[in-house]
């Protein structure tokens, strides 16, 4: 994924109390910040064979609700407009502290942001695709806060490999699951993150990937080449690619996404898109940089005093990672 984007800051960290329980401290920020996250657990039972953060942060733990809404109600009274609930695992949300009976815990607490008057956004991130309920797909359509951008981990297209990754989902489940997200929310952008070159990934699997990302029509992607990880099961297992395997598959999957980003983006040339804005842009720090309900980069010709504001920009053009628009009104 690319970026272009202004102030997203951090506004939590994570600690340890003499239990050895997670407390996520609150920051005050040396600036209010126009979007943020906001830590609503810590730690993964999910055990990845690739994946180092079970080990290193223990097993789930979820803050409550009304501690993480108290948290969200003191940043927006400070200036945040948007905010990002982060976990490792956001499916897996209040599973063990308030069951899996009834209505999905993760919901409960997104319903409950959403009261929040003031704040303009929410988004969350990451989901896990076997954790993906109906009930969460449908938030996206009753809750006019919550933005219509989905980050969903693929990690690979291949089930067999899937499987080497203890990932608990096929690709068949994953594609439908997208099928039913967008049946429902037909404007939402889907995101993912893809590793190539696990070990003992074939020609074949890695065609799968190519199949499910094309199958999948994603809007962008976070792609990485494997890596051992230390104490990680796949760092032990046999059939390690050489990297110039991993370089050759990682640059033909890079250029299929590019391609597909360019096909999303250049439909939104012509449109008037809701940004917030976020400050300057990076690479261009005369203009301002904001993101669409989408999750898209914007940059456009604007005032300082736009920084936090939701505007109307007309998107005048597209390239695969950023949009380029100017206000439809400037006050």
């Amino acid at each position: 994924l690319g970026s272009d984007s202004g102030s997203r800051k951090s506004v939590v960290a994570v600690g340890e109390d003499q239990a050895g329980l997670s407390l996520l401290a609150r920051h005050a920020p040396t600036e209010v910040a126009v979007s943020g996250f906001v830590s609503i657990m810590r730690g993964c039972n999910q055990r990845c064979s690739f994946c180092i953060v079970p080990s290193t942060r223990g097993e789930e733990q979820s803050r409550s609700i009304e501690e993480i809404a108290d948290e969200v109600e003191g940043l927006v009274a400070a200036g945040l407009r948007e905010v990002t609930l982060l976990g490792q695992i956001v499916t897996s949300y209040g599973v063990k502290e308030l069951g899996s009976r009834g209505c999905m815990p993760f919901v409960r607490l997104i319903e409950r942001v959403h009261e929040i008057e003031g704040l303009e956004r929410i988004r969350f991130t990451s989901p896990h695709p076997k954790g993906l309920r109906v009930e969460l797909m449908e938030a996206f359509r009753d809750l006019p806060k919550l933005c219509e951008h989905m980050h969903l981990p693929l990690q690979s297209g291949s089930t067999r490999i899937l499987k080497q990754m203890r990932r608990t989902y096929s690709k068949e489940l994953f594609l439908e699951k997208v099928e039913r997200l967008r049946s429902l929310v037909p404007s939402i952008a889907i995101t993912t993150d893809i590793i190539v070159g696990f070990p003992g990934e074939t020609e074949e699997d890695f065609q799968d990937t190519i199949d499910v990302v094309k199958a999948a029509d994603f809007d962008n992607a976070f792609v990485f080449r494997y890596s051992k990880r230390r104490d990680t099961p796949a760092a032990a297992m046999d059939g390690q690619l050489p990297e110039e395997v991993k370089q050759e598959r990682n640059q033909i999957l890079l250029a299929l996404l590019e391609e597909q980003a360019m096909r999303h983006n250049q439909c939104l040339v012509g449109s008037i898109e809701e940004v917030l804005v976020e400050g300057p842009s990076k690479r261009n720090p005369d203009r301002l940089s904001g993101r669409t309900r989408s999750n898209k980069i914007v940059v456009y010709p604007g005032s300082p005093r736009h920084v936090g504001q939701l505007l109307p920009i007309r998107i005048e053009r597209a390239m695969p990672f950023t949009l380029y628009g100017d206000p439809v009104i400037l006050e």
